[in-house]
């Protein structure tokens, strides 16, 4: 820090080491805290390197006392895992002032720290193709079934092609991988004429209607009022295969390729 004087006019003043007890957003918090003191006078005063310090410091203790990631946390857990701030913000689709501004002092909330975990702490099964988790057909008979009971309705049947369920899937695994940060299902999606489609459909539609839901891992709450937002915003099957087929994520892609995760933050339906 740099040497500053006192405005009193008692010349150069001396830095001084002190903790401070001060309440943040409800939370009592004890901090060290570096600033510079008048010998003479007593009067105090901190720069705006060392405001700015304080700022982050509390920040910290804040989201230390919270069990939120800290600003160092993040930032030593993401270099750990070899990415870049730009990388990680495609990861989770947001943009990459959001991953400055929490390396720096600014406090994620509760969901965006559950979306950092879980690319820091937990295992990432594959790519950015089947969002960050390992491919279930019984949770995709799981999730299909409660947009179902949602709907009022059946929407998978045999021999069917997924021209509905299938956009209905896509969107509720967009849609967590954009909030939660994972998938719900796992499932791979290509373009294809009618839209997003599972990938290899046609050999998983009787695996899907065969298989038994209670090997899948129960829907969280936060997944559930996803399915349940979906549902709300198209509550007829060609609602939401329209939709699909406004998305310009499905548009700009060639036929047959497959639908990156980390275009679930350009979406425009839902």
């Amino acid at each position: 820090m740099k040497s500053i004087n006192c405005p009193h006019g008692h010349g150069s003043m001396k830095i001084k080491n002190s903790l401070k007890e001060t309440k943040f957003r409800g939370i009592d918090i004890t901090l060290p805290v570096e600033t510079y003191v008048c010998p003479e006078c007593g009067f105090e005063a901190a720069t705006i390197e060392s405001t700015g310090a304080i700022q982050t410091a509390l920040a910290d203790a804040y989201r230390a006392k919270k069990g939120l990631l800290t600003g160092e946390e993040i930032k030593s857990m993401r270099k750990a895992r070899g990415l870049s701030q730009q990388d990680l913000a495609k990861l989770m689709a947001i943009g990459i002032a959001s991953i400055k501004r929490w390396e720096t002092g600014l406090i994620q909330s509760k969901s965006m720290d559950r979306v950092l975990r879980s690319h820091f702490l937990e295992p990432i099964c594959a790519d950015v193709y089947n969002g960050n988790r390992e491919f279930s057909i019984p949770r995709v008979k799981l999730v299909i079934g409660t947009i179902e009971k949602k709907l009022g309705r059946r929407i998978l049947k045999k021999n069917d092609k997924l021209l509905f369920a299938a956009k209905y899937l896509w969107y509720a695994d967009m849609s967590a991988f954009r909030t939660l940060g994972r998938s719900m299902t796992g499932s791979t999606y290509a373009a294809l004429p009618y839209g997003p489609q599972l990938n290899n459909y046609r050999d998983l539609v009787d695996e899907i209607l065969n298989a038994d839901e209670s090997f899948a891992d129960a829907l969280t709450a936060e997944e559930i009022k996803i399915i349940e937002t979906i549902v709300k915003k198209f509550p007829r099957e060609q609602m939401v295969y329209d939709a699909a087929h406004r998305e310009k994520t499905w548009q700009k892609a060639s036929n047959g390729a497959l639908l990156s995760y980390l275009q679930a933050r350009d979406l425009t339906e839902v």
